[in-house]
């Protein structure tokens, strides 16, 4: 049966563009509008519609209830690269089965995200208002492929063309790949990115000219002049280990006190909102909580995955959505059921892994800029395994 899906999702990255068309027939399937990554993305989820509502057989549900039953430490960990809703039943889930609910994020990250919070505006501003982009260890033209596309060479109400705007690149060498997309191109050595802006604050903050090093100097030249001339300046910023993030942070909030410098927090993979900010909502703490008879204990320290798997504290891991433990599991004595919405993954099956699948898409997805991105299955109600329905499935 042909069908032409219009204004499709595609949830290849952190973008969520919306303007895709599919057009899916016996032959294959036709895809508009989107890169190549997108592409990819949209093929695999294609593909994945061709699965069984039931991909799951009756041995690999009964085995992973089974572990459930007898584990004496259950842990429930990721929860990246789905839905709002899909995150809410995780959090049901975990918290019925008197389990440890930690997203795999450290706990210094945490704390900062108490502290500091999100993002500041949106990629709106950015295309309306945005005259200066300062992307921090982050390179946009790489990690989302349309991004110039659909942010930058548009006219904006008070921006007219791409020549209006500068982008400036700051930060490692390992996170550039298209230096030639910037204006400008400022490289911090990996070791000394901490150092760089405690000195660049400090000779802000007094007023200094000329700061001990060259990358603080135009460091400075940067945040003191170019910031101060903009009419719209915002930070992209990347990932960094946490007393670089704490410093530019703080760097951010000096900054605001005398100009405005907007802050979006970016990332590669497919972003639906923090889950942290999710389990916040449901249970009164951000992450790293355990589910007891008696109410929810909060404990950063001790309740996070990595430390968790690394000291075999948890005896069954389930992993629901995107994740970076899999070098952990090999080395780990840790039952682990995987959960995922990907035809396949590397997982590599032993009498400890195992995998199950769940097909339904939809949902509400949260750009990375924290817009709210409804999202719609390409497949047939009565091809979709809801995720939902599987979690109640595994249920003791």
């Amino acid at each position: 049966m042909n069908r032409r899906l219009e204004n499709v999702t595609c949830c290849g990255c952190g973008l969520l563009c919306d303007d895709i068309l599919l057009e899916i027939s016996t032959q294959g399937a036709s895809i508009s509008n989107a890169c190549s990554r997108g592409r990819e993305f949209l093929t695999t989820l294609i593909e994945n519609t061709s699965i069984s509502a039931n991909p799951n057989s009756d041995e690999k549900l009964k085995t992973a209830r089974q572990w459930l039953k007898e584990s004496k430490s259950p842990l429930m960990c990721s929860l990246q690269g789905i839905s709002l809703e899909m995150q809410a039943e995780c959090i049901r889930f975990a918290q019925k089965e008197q389990m440890i609910l930690s997203t795999g994020k450290d706990s210094e990250l945490t704390f900062a995200y108490q502290k500091y919070g999100g993002s500041g505006c949106s990629f709106g501003e950015l295309r309306h208002r945005c005259d200066l982009l300062i992307c921090f260890n982050f390179d946009p033209f790489t990690q989302w492929c349309r991004f110039s596309e659909r942010f930058l060479e548009p006219a904006g109400r008070f921006i007219k063309s791409r020549n209006d705007r500068k982008v400036i690149y700051i930060g490692s060498s390992k996170h550039l790949e298209n230096s030639e997309a910037f204006d400008e191109v400022v490289l911090l050595d990996d070791k000394n990115q901490l150092n760089t802006l405690v000195q660049t604050r400090l000779s802000l903050q007094s007023d200094i000219e000329q700061p001990a090093s060259t990358e603080s100097q135009k460091l400075c030249q940067i945040f003191r002049g170019q910031v101060a001339k903009s009419q719209y300046p915002i930070l992209l910023q990347g990932s960094a280990e946490f007393g670089v993030a704490t410093q530019l942070t703080q760097l951010l909030m000096e900054i605001n006190k005398t100009m405005r410098l907007h802050r979006i927090a970016a990332g590669s993979g497919i972003h639906t909102g923090s889950p942290q900010e999710t389990i916040l909502a449901m249970t009164g703490f951000p992450d790293h909580v355990a589910f007891r008879n008696d109410g929810i204990e909060y404990d950063p320290q001790r309740y996070c995955a990595k430390r968790l798997i690394e000291h075999e504290e948890v005896d069954c891991v389930i992993v629901v959505g995107e994740t970076d433990f899999e070098d952990l599991w090999q080395s780990s004595s840790a039952r682990i059921i995987r959960i995922t919405n990907q035809p396949t993954t590397n997982l590599h099956t032993s009498s400890r892994m195992l995998e199950l699948h769940w097909n339904q898409y939809e949902g509400t997805q949260l750009r990375c800029d924290g817009v709210p991105i409804p999202v719609k299955d390409i497949a047939e109600e009565s091809a979709t395994l809801p995720l939902k329905t599987l979690l109640q499935s595994l249920m003791c």
